[in-house]
């Protein structure tokens, strides 16, 4: 009766053991939020606690600029770290003052530049493929595997931007790897280089071929043009090279043209 009112969960368990073992089973999926909110508040309230101790050590230190004219003590502590360290073992008032303040400060410094370093690298991350956010959204809504907060991790939009990959996809990012990959999946790159190399090579083949038939000088000049734009627009679609790239390549392809009509 007990195992009939209690059934042996599926295996892979439901919740985090499904869902752990679903993720772990590629790379690309290991898919997280990274907390920018959140993480820009904590920065915000150690950046605030540095101020406050700021102020205090600022404050003391104007205290103390007129005492330690007559005072030799208060001269020593502000100028030698041995004696500041002596007198506040010995109980001195303000020596532990700001002995307690050095050491608020040694430990506020530390977690916020820690903080920040961890932010700076977590900023380095790059956002998931929109491919594969599908494929994990996709999961997650069929099979629902959290109850609670957790059960709205992935199904709210306003946060879809806060997720970082921590391997992203390796495929080109070009927009006709994005296409290819959407209709024969994800091994493409060998079959958009192909492309790509053809396309190239088919443009300024037919442009010389044209530029030989045309004898009109202007008319040549204007052929030029378009198929150095066609040229251009190719590189633009066709790969994911910098603006700086395509600009240079643009230009080669335009003196190329332009040498084979004036030798021609």
């Amino acid at each position: 009766l007990g195992a009939m009112d209690n059934p042996p969960l599926p295996y892979p368990m439901i919740g985090y053991p499904s869902f752990s073992s679903f993720v772990s089973s590629d790379p690309e999926l290991f898919i997280f939020r990274s907390f920018r909110g959140l993480s820009s508040r904590n920065l915000l309230h150690l950046q605030s606690a540095l101020l406050e101790i700021e102020n205090e050590l600022e404050k003391l230190d104007e205290e103390e600029v007129d005492r330690a004219q007559t005072d030799m003590n208060v001269r020593m502590s502000i100028q030698c770290w041995e004696v500041l360290s002596s007198r506040a073992k010995d109980g001195e008032e303000r020596e532990s003052t700001r002995m307690d303040l050095v050491r608020r400060l040694q430990e506020a410094t530390k977690e916020y530049q820690d903080a920040l370093i961890r932010q700076n690298q977590i900023m380095k991350l790059e956002k998931p493929n929109d491919r594969v956010f599908r494929v994990l959204k996709g999961w997650f809504e069929s099979e629902q595997p959290f109850i609670g907060y957790g059960s709205k991790l992935l199904k709210q939009r306003e946060h879809e931007q806060d997720f970082i990959a921590l391997s992203p996809s390796s495929t080109d990012s070009d927009f006709l790897t994005r296409s290819l990959q959407s209709v024969v999946g994800r091994h493409v790159s060998r079959l958009v280089t192909i492309i790509t190399v053809l396309a190239a090579s088919l443009v300024i083949e037919g442009a010389v071929v044209i530029l030989y038939l045309i004898k009109n000088e202007a008319l040549r000049l204007v052929m030029i043009a378009v198929f150095t734009s066609i040229f251009a627009a190719s590189l633009a679609v066709m790969t994911d090279g910098r603006r700086t790239d395509i600009i240079l390549a643009t230009a080669a392809c335009a003196a190329v043209l332009v040498a084979f009509v004036a030798q021609s």
